[in-house]
């Protein structure tokens, strides 16, 4: 009787296991789809834990993107998810992704379509990682360098806490 009772025990916890498992993968793929990570192996997070930064040395620039997701064929996706809301993407947001493209095909030596950018009310945009944002790209960077090699840049806000956060606190004559 208590050998039943021992295997009646293990098939229930078995069954509530598996009913848990079911319920986060489930979970999973409602998430995926609110914060519009595209269907396919996510091969990278820098979400979940600290991952490795990853490094272009034809623009000499890093960067860690929150998610890849291995794409259609060999494409990888770079997935970046913003805490702010938006109709439309900004500006240097579509600069860091474009940037996050660079370094995906860059380290993994295959091609990249387009990076996502999600923001929290989970609107997704799609950018197209085309020949006009890859030259926008090198442009930018181009121009960040040069105003780096001048020192300090000018402070373009008025906000205390940007100083706050700002590497250059310490050396800036223009901290608010």
């Amino acid at each position: 009787m208590t050998v039943i009772l021992s295997v009646l025990l293990l098939l229930a916890a078995a069954m509530v296991f598996r009913s848990l498992s079911r319920r986060e993968e489930s979970s999973a793929s409602r998430m995926r789809l609110a914060y519009g990570i595209v269907a396919g192996e996510v091969i990278y997070s820098d979400l979940d834990r600290p991952a490795k930064a990853l490094f272009s040395e034809s623009l000499g620039i890093s960067g860690k993107p929150d998610y890849i997701v291995k794409g259609k064929g060999k494409s990888l996706i770079p997935v970046e998810i913003k805490s702010g809301r938006a109709k439309s993407p900004h500006k240097n947001h579509v600069m860091q992704l474009a940037a996050y493209c660079r370094l995906v095909e860059d380290s993994y030596n295959r091609p990249v379509p387009c990076g996502i950018i999600v923001y929290s009310d989970g609107r997704q945009h799609v950018i197209n990682n085309d020949s006009a944002l890859r030259r926008e790209l090198q442009a930018t960077v181009a121009e960040m360098r040069r105003v780096l090699q001048h020192g300090c840049p000018n402070r373009g806000h008025r906000q205390g806490q940007k100083c706050r956060g700002c590497s250059y606190q310490g050396s800036c004559p223009q901290v608010l």
